[in-house]
């Protein structure tokens, strides 16, 4: 869709946002984004899977940039799509059961 290097940028971006993820450390971005929602607290392992759920979603969104980065064919678009919605539907799914 757009240039590789915008691709493999945002690739890294996802990646480090994963890992701020996977390490705990994600709370301010959950709370700068989570509008209606914010004023909700969760207990310590209810939020380390919520953001494990968040590093897993931005894991795969990378993978799917760097797809798009190194595999410059038409229906890589059509497939990058297919897996960023079935990613959201994980996520989506995910949250709403905890």
């Amino acid at each position: 869709m757009f240039t590789p290097e915008f691709d493999l940028f945002m690739a890294v971006l996802l990646g480090v946002l994963a890992v701020v993820f996977f390490m705990g450390k994600g709370r301010g971005i959950l709370d700068a984004f989570s509008g209606k929602y914010k004023d909700k607290r969760r207990d310590p392992v209810e939020e380390r899977k919520y953001q494990m759920a968040v590093g897993i979603f931005l894991v795969v969104l990378g993978v799917t940039e760097l797809l798009m980065a190194f595999i410059q064919h038409p229906v890589m678009g059509i497939v990058c799509v297919v897996i960023s919605v079935a990613d959201l539907v994980y996520i989506m799914i995910y949250v709403r059961k905890h």
